[in-house]
């Protein structure tokens, strides 16, 4: 499951946002939907998170040296970004955990 999450996120070619939600998100959260954009070059856990009738995901990764959580939809090769944020201390030992499985 977590191969064909990798495999489907291996075709994101561009991201995409709703500006007013990039302003919420760097104020609530201090973290700007441009800054994800290099998420994908590093290690991703990745899991489905559906909500409010969408499918959408949630990818833990780095943006500048800290461990985050992004909640994103699929749009054939778009990325459309919903909310960033710091991950969880149970969220980073997830990641963690899945990083030390990759050897």
């Amino acid at each position: 499951m977590a191969e064909d999450l990798q495999r489907l996120f291996a075709g994101v070619r561009e991201f995409g946002w709703d500006p007013r939600k990039r302003e919420s998100n760097l104020r609530d959260h201090k973290i700007d939907f441009v800054d994800v954009k290099g998420i994908f070059d590093g290690y991703t856990f990745i899991r489905r998170s559906d909500r409010h009738g969408e499918i959408r995901y949630q990818v833990f990764g780095y943006v500048h040296q800290r461990e985050v959580a992004v909640a994103c939809a699929l749009r054939d090769t778009l990325c459309w970004l919903i909310s960033v944020r710091r991950a969880r201390r149970d969220e980073r030992r997830k990641y963690y955990s899945g990083l030390a499985g990759q050897d």
